[in-house]
């Protein structure tokens, strides 16, 4: 066995290896989390990732479809915003959209401040969502009802 033979001392080498380790320039590469990832099935089918900016400036990955050009954020509050094709970004070949929650429409570092041009959009998304207070009963309201005039009638026959 051959004997590893170095003139420098222990302490030499230490400083050395610590030299290396501080010269290299490393930084991680930035990832899109799982939850805002979109494949390119769900970007055929109208998905986008969405980096929602909330007020105490913290930051949502999400994934939503775009309808009618408005998108619904589901996290916290449901609110909805206007998408034009202006204010759609690409990451690594993917739609990406950044939307402050308290804006109607997305920031887009590229046009100006204009925040108009999406309510009517986002009025007609409301409409077609909005909760209709009118529901069907359904089979199981059908059968009890029928189980009540059942007994009605054989109360009404019998004379009880």
């Amino acid at each position: 066995m051959e004997e590893y033979n170095d003139e420098r001392s222990l302490r030499e080498r230490i400083e050395h290896l610590e030299s290396l380790g501080r010269s290299k320039d490393y930084s991680k590469k930035f990832r899109v989390p799982g939850r805002g990832k979109v494949s390119n099935f769900k970007v055929k089918k109208g998905f986008v990732t969405i980096v929602a900016i909330n007020e105490n400036k913290e930051i949502d990955f999400t994934k939503e479809r775009i309808i009618d050009g408005t998108i619904k954020l589901q996290k916290g509050d449901l609110s909805f915003h206007a998408i034009h094709a202006d204010d759609i970004f690409t990451y690594k070949g993917k739609p990406l959209i950044f939307q402050p929650k308290r804006k109607l429409n997305p920031y887009n570092p590229l046009k100006g401040k204009h925040e108009t041009y999406g309510q009517k959009y986002i009025m007609a998304r409301m409409e077609g969502d909005k909760i209709s207070l009118k529901k069907s009963l359904g089979w199981g309201a059908g059968i009890g009802g029928l189980i009540v005039i059942g007994i009605i009638a054989y109360a009404l026959i019998t004379g009880a």
